[in-house]
């Protein structure tokens, strides 16, 4: 089409600096036109997903606004249309912004496959984030090759070395990056996954797994982002089988002051609260009763009074009401030792 333009030009306006401006002017103008109509060819189909019934659709649709990749391609349409014209600026400008139609159509896969419910187990945002990064190393090389007008395979031979350097420089990015492999890998972690890290302050819901980050929202709505190394050299309680089985263990713990406990018939008064106590627990409608129950005397401890360890499973799978219910229990369960005439371990004063 191009020789077309350019022999009907010559026939017309023969050699010359006017014959020059114009083809380079008509031509242009032909490659924004394309790239005009391939932009709206693919803006209507995105609106016939739009309008979609299935959720898959809607979703790669909405994705396809978000990460501007129409946008993209059109100026990838537009500089590959001009490599006659521009061969080296049209090479350089489609190289680079094919990168980054890649890179949103990798991001549309990842948005597209968390419709999914196996996303939550196994979320594929750690591979597809190497992948990205490989091509788009890739295609750096071919770029600065393109600039340099060298033959990209010297370069790569040159990139060993490099590597090596930024192994150094960038080590803790690579232990993130192999960390949430295998986060991936060995799915220690999932979407939506209530964690807390003790030594750290940290507790809240996964929302996030990248590759070299693990987002956390807490309570109050804020977010902490760990390197995803974290969760190998730090110690985290994953309360996933917890919520998933419907299931949260009442743990408690009190002292009684040991010279409150006394013989009552052929048991001690702390025997019949005891018992009183473990029967109170089988008969809580919450009880899951295929777990273990403990209401156990566990000996002195350090002269801090007869320490009494409890514990038993409920149903309540809610953190507000689970933190209301074993509250209660607490509450109960002081308020009941006076029915025995037993008394919480309180230190004396000591004495001069």
């Amino acid at each position: 089409m191009y020789a077309l333009i350019d022999s009907w030009l010559l026939s017309l306006l023969g050699e010359g600096l006017l014959f020059g401006i114009l083809s380079s002017l008509i031509k242009i103008f032909i490659a924004i036109a394309i790239a005009f109509i391939v932009a709206i060819i693919l803006v209507v189909i995105n609106r016939m997903f739009v309008k979609s019934k299935k959720r898959l659709m809607v979703k790669i649709a909405e994705s396809v606004i978000a990460h501007k990749i129409i946008y993209y391609f059109t100026i990838f349409i537009f500089f590959a249309s001009i490599n006659m014209l521009f061969p080296k600026i049209s090479a350089i400008g489609s190289l680079t912004m094919l990168m980054f139609v890649i890179c949103a159509a990798a991001d549309i896969v990842i948005d597209a496959y968390t419709i999914n419910p196996i996303s939550r187990k196994r979320p594929i945002k750690g591979p597809i984030t190497v992948i990205k990064i490989a091509i788009c190393i890739i295609l750096g090389i071919i770029i600065v090759s393109v600039l340099l007008n060298q033959n990209p395979l010297i370069l790569i031979s040159g990139f060993g070395a490099f590597t090596a350097i930024l192994s150094i420089v960038f080590k803790d990015a690579l232990v993130g990056l192999v960390a949430g492999v295998q986060i991936t890998s060995e799915n220690m972690l999932e979407i939506g996954d209530w964690i807390s890290i003790p030594s750290m302050g940290v507790e809240g819901e996964v929302v996030d797994i990248a590759l070299i980050t693990v987002k956390v929202r807490a309570f109050d709505n804020t977010t902490f982002t760990l390197p995803a190394y974290t969760f190998q050299t730090t110690a985290c309680k994953n309360w996933h089988r917890t919520i998933t089985k419907e299931m949260r263990q009442v743990s408690y713990s009190i002292s009684i002051d040991p010279d409150s406990i006394k013989m009552d018939g052929e048991e001690t008064n702390l025997t019949k609260w005891r018992h009183a106590i473990l029967e109170g627990i089988r008969k809580d409608p919450h009880l899951k009763d295929k777990f273990s129950i403990g209401v156990k005397t566990q000996g002195f401890s350090n002269g801090e009074g007869v320490p009494i360890s409890i514990y038993y499973t409920v149903d309540i799978v809610e953190y507000d009401k689970y933190v209301e219910y074993s509250s209660v229990f607490g509450e109960k369960t002081i308020a009941s030792l006076k029915e025995y005439g037993l008394i919480p371990f309180q230190k004396r004063p000591s004495k001069v």
